[in-house]
């Protein structure tokens, strides 16, 4: 799985409808317009780190709702557990 792929959520892009119909730059690859960042995006941008697993507050509400809201989201909210774990 290529690096630049794994948004901040941990979703894998190249899995990701939403990416593969253009509705979402990648966060990896683009900047996101002022004013319309994905929330995890800006989220760890401001905490100034790298994805949601290296977040001490992981999982946050926000993103315990995220994860459940389908296959690819559960799957990324499995591989930022995993992460966090490695803390």
């Amino acid at each position: 799985m290529e690096a630049s792929l794994i948004a901040y959520c941990g979703v894998d892009c190249a899995a990701c409808a939403d990416y593969a119909e253009e509705k979402c730059p990648g966060c990896r690859r683009s900047e996101w317009p002022d004013g319309d960042p994905c929330p995890p995006v800006a989220c760890c941008q401001t905490r100034d780190i790298d994805c949601c697993g290296q977040c001490k507050d992981f999982p946050c509400a926000m993103m315990r709702e995220f994860y459940e809201e389908s296959d690819s989201h559960r799957a990324a909210g499995e591989r930022m557990k995993r992460l966090s774990q490695e803390k």
